[in-house]
């Protein structure tokens, strides 16, 4: 099928949230777990991947996104119990990549779907040492599982939902990278052998018909929102650990990587709440239990 190419319409620059103010606060009590600074770039090198949706039916979801928001695939795989697509939802100047995962068969995401309906799944962040980044995690007293090593193309572990945040956070090194914001919306060219792979994937190029839908409408996505009962703990675990740079407001905390970032919410009940969303025309659009808003 031939690829549709589209030229991405440009709103001016947005930032991924509004600040009423630019505050510090004190170090929150604790253990101090900082993630180590490199000399190269001055940052960590840790940088926000994508935020995961668990959908029946990703293709269906892909074309939605991509006709109303103007979605432009990255790469997608299939695995023995799912697979997924990932999207990248804005501008050359601003956006964010939003991960859609579908049940193959019976496993985790088919009884996932089975209790919670639709709706968020996991927060990727990828760092440059997922042994040292790991450590950090329990050095904090999170539980992580899943630690793989064994494949370059992508190297992984998870940190299990607490109390606190209620949702998986997935780390992950990788020896490749994916293209910019601007090579992903001028070409229509995908090198699988180019790009992050989970160990033991196949057919990475599933989702290409989703070249065929038009684009109507292009939109911009932003902040990861991310209700937390403990902001310290959250402060300690996104800044501390995972490198964010962090922006304090009244009723929130914004941690920003160079990949997006991510607003902490005070909250009684913990979880993904959704995704930013600018200049789409919609008030909301709902992928189960989370939104991507305004």
């Amino acid at each position: 099928m031939a690829c549709l190419r589209r030229i991405p319409v440009r709103h001016g620059p947005v930032l991924h949230h509004r600040r009423r103010s630019d505050r510090r606060l004190p170090a929150p009590a604790g253990a101090a777990v900082t993630a180590p600074r490199t000399a190269a770039t001055g940052g960590t090198g840790i940088d926000l991947d994508h935020t995961s949706f668990a959908v029946h039916d990703a293709m269906r979801w892909a074309r939605f996104l991509r006709r109303k928001l103007g979605a432009t695939p990255i790469s997608g795989e299939t695995l023995p119990e799912f697979r997924y697509l990932l999207l990248y939802v804005g501008a050359p100047e601003q956006g964010a990549r939003l991960e859609l995962m579908e049940p193959q068969g019976d496993g985790f995401l088919t009884r996932n779907l089975a209790k919670r309906g639709e709706g968020p799944h996991h927060v990727t962040f990828t760092v440059p040492d997922l042994r040292a980044a790991v450590a950090r995690v329990r050095a904090l007293g999170s539980t992580v599982v899943g630690e793989s090593y064994e494949h370059p193309p992508w190297h992984e572990a998870f940190i299990v939902p607490d109390d606190k945040h209620a949702v998986v956070i997935q780390l992950a090194q990788s020896d490749r990278r994916y293209p910019g914001p601007e090579d992903l919306l001028t070409t229509c060219a995908r090198d699988p052998e180019s790009l992050p792979s989970v160990s033991g994937a196949t057919e990475p190029l599933w989702w290409t018909s989703l070249w065929g839908t038009p684009v109507e409408t292009t939109a911009r996505l932003g902040a990861t929102h991310l209700a937390s009962t403990d902001l310290a703990f959250s402060r300690r675990l996104f800044e501390g650990v995972l490198g964010g740079e962090l922006r304090a407001e009244d009723e929130h905390f914004d941690f920003s990587w160079p990949g997006g970032s991510v607003r902490v919410h005070a909250a009684e009940r913990p979880g993904i709440l959704g995704m930013a969303l600018h200049g789409s025309g919609f008030t909301s659009v709902r992928i189960g239990s989370a939104s991507l808003r305004a």
